[in-house]
């Protein structure tokens, strides 16, 4: 099969550990011309579930024969995210398709619970930072041609969580900030769709990665979610980097606006 992104260059947040980084590794491995890996720090949480987390993600898309750079990005700091786009841009000389995949997530707790610093950094985080790179790829695309072959002049793939499709008990901040990226995703992309430029977002369900190692620890937590996935098992980062693969590929082209549920129909319905 050929590659589906030859000459495309990606900027993945939160590319260091789990989704982000199996998602920039998969984009790097299907042709990308360069990877802009953003991330807190260059290494995997130590909490990961991959088999290689002593190599940070752009060492390992070089070593395996692609193009990559690490920038050091808090994506609640506006300068740090632009920085970034101006070094992919920089290194690069463009940048087609942004995934955004960084984001917050704290231990569950009663909505009564809940205080301002931590609404506070969920908003931040999830919510503004997120709505920050979106702009900012937004307009890198506008500066840049229409694609023929690819169908689009630019992709945004935003990551929010099946947990801003349905209520889930123990974390109204994070669900309502989740929720919001799926908005932001259909409303930008009527902004945008004139533009010929695709945003799209996938919602996941319970996936493991470094960031929810304590939730699959937990037996009772597991259980809960084994019971509330419909899908004989449960998610692993890879799963949502082949359904990011296709929403930057040609063959999602006419799509925009759409948040996809890649969860084992866990957003389906109470599971029997």
């Amino acid at each position: 099969m050929a590659p589906r992104l030859p000459g495309k260059v990606a900027l993945v947040t939160g590319a260091s550990s789990g989704m982000g980084r199996a998602i920039a590794l998969a984009v790097a491995a299907d042709g990308a011309a360069g990877v802009v890996c953003c991330d807190l720090r260059p290494e995997a949480n130590p909490a990961g579930f991959e088999a290689d987390l002593n190599i940070p993600t752009a060492e390992l898309i070089i070593q395996r024969g692609g193009k990559a750079l690490f920038r050091k990005v808090d994506i609640s700091n506006p300068k740090e995210l632009e920085e970034a786009f101006l070094a992919g841009v920089s290194e690069f000389g463009r940048i087609d398709l942004v995934v955004n995949s960084a984001g917050y997530w704290a231990p569950f707790r009663l909505f009564v619970d809940e205080d301002e610093e931590l609404w506070n950094k969920m908003v931040s985080i999830n919510t503004l930072g997120t709505a920050t790179s979106n702009r900012l790829a937004i307009r890198q695309f506008l500066k840049q041609e229409y694609d023929p072959a690819w169908g689009s002049r630019g992709r945004i793939i935003n990551i929010s969580s099946c947990a801003g499709v349905v209520a889930f008990p123990g974390e109204v901040a994070y669900s309502a900030t989740k929720a919001s990226i799926n908005h932001l995703t259909r409303a930008g992309a009527i902004d945008h769709a004139k533009d010929a430029i695709n945003i799209n977002c996938i919602a996941p369900g319970a996936v493991a990665t470094g960031m929810a190692r304590a939730n699959f620890e937990n037996q009772d937590i597991i259980k809960h979610m084994k019971k509330a996935t419909p899908w004989p098992r449960l998610g692993v980062a890879d799963d949502i980097a082949g359904v990011a693969l296709f929403l930057a590929s040609k063959e999602s082209s006419w799509m925009t606006g759409q948040v996809l549920n890649v969860d084992g129909g866990m957003t389906l319905g109470v599971a029997p």
